[in-house]
């Protein structure tokens, strides 16, 4: 039987500078009713829009996952992960996030920022049973990169990472996904990128806000800071995979493999699960 479902006790507060702004973001993570799922909320000025948690949503793009109002994608949200994998590790199903910006704030790359706002704002049981996203059949991706999805009682992930010519290299982790482990070892992952993917950035001028303590950066000889346990590089990728499954709106129940996976495969496989399960 599925557990009941959550909302947050009172609104959890965020803030940061936005990296392709370069200017300050404010997040609220609010209450929402029984059966809302997740949504977000974009505020500029005066405008208002409702961008509902949902793969027809999805824009793609590189290295991060956005989501846009169907009927005017210019008004969008990018970097939307970190918090969806928020809720999802946490076991909220039900929440508002309003953000005054098209970008939540990176801040150091992790989910530790938001889980911090969502422990201090608190957890409330819901009157109603909490809707999942079952497996009960096999799924995959493959595409050079594989993602699997398989049937489990529960919802557990394993992330292969090889990545040659730099400090990251070969590695590999799994963990089954409970509040605790979420706290301890998922959340606090940080971003990693390649250093010339980093200068590539820097010099087509997109990052508006260019802190480096935001990502790891790595390079055949190493990383640009002390890692904070180890394969942190693998549990960050696991922390873009909660983030990227809870576009269907619901928690999983299932084993996702990933296979040097990234945000694209994430993409194609909601897309999936979604059709198969919930249409």
């Amino acid at each position: 039987m599925p557990d009941n479902q959550r909302t947050l006790r009172k609104p959890a507060y965020v803030c940061g500078i936005g990296a392709f702004t370069g200017k300050e973001v404010k997040v609220e993570i609010l209450p929402a009713p029984i059966d809302s799922g997740p949504s977000f909320q974009l505020v500029i000025g005066d405008t208002v829009r409702d961008i509902p948690v949902s793969v027809a949503n999805l824009i793609e793009t590189e290295n991060r996952t956005v989501l846009a109002d169907l009927e005017d994608p210019s008004f969008q949200v990018n970097f939307v992960e970190h918090v969806l994998a928020t809720l999802h590790g946490m076991g909220v199903d039900n929440a508002v996030v309003r953000v005054d910006s098209i970008e939540l704030p990176l801040i150091d790359g992790s989910a530790l920022p938001f889980l911090k706002a969502v422990e201090e704002a608190g957890i409330v049981e819901q009157d109603a049973p909490r809707r999942e996203l079952v497996i009960d059949t096999p799924h995959f991706i493959d595409e050079g990169a594989v993602l699997l999805a398989l049937p489990h009682d529960g919802l557990r992930i394993t992330y292969f990472l090889d990545q040659p010519g730099d400090v990251v290299g070969k590695r590999i982790a799994q963990i089954e996904v409970t509040y605790e482990n979420f706290r301890k070892r998922i959340a606090p992952a940080r971003t990693f990128i390649k250093a010339e993917k980093v200068y590539d950035l820097l010099a087509s001028g997109a990052v508006k806000y260019q802190d480096r303590n935001q990502v790891l950066i790595v390079d055949r000889d190493g990383v640009s800071q002390p890692l904070r346990f180890a394969d942190e590089y693998c549990y960050h990728k696991m922390l873009d995979i909660l983030g990227d499954m809870f576009l269907s709106g619901r928690r999983l129940r299932g084993h996702i493999v990933g296979v040097r996976s990234g945000h694209y495969q994430n993409r194609k496989m909601i897309r999936k699960l979604v059709e198969k399960y919930l249409s």
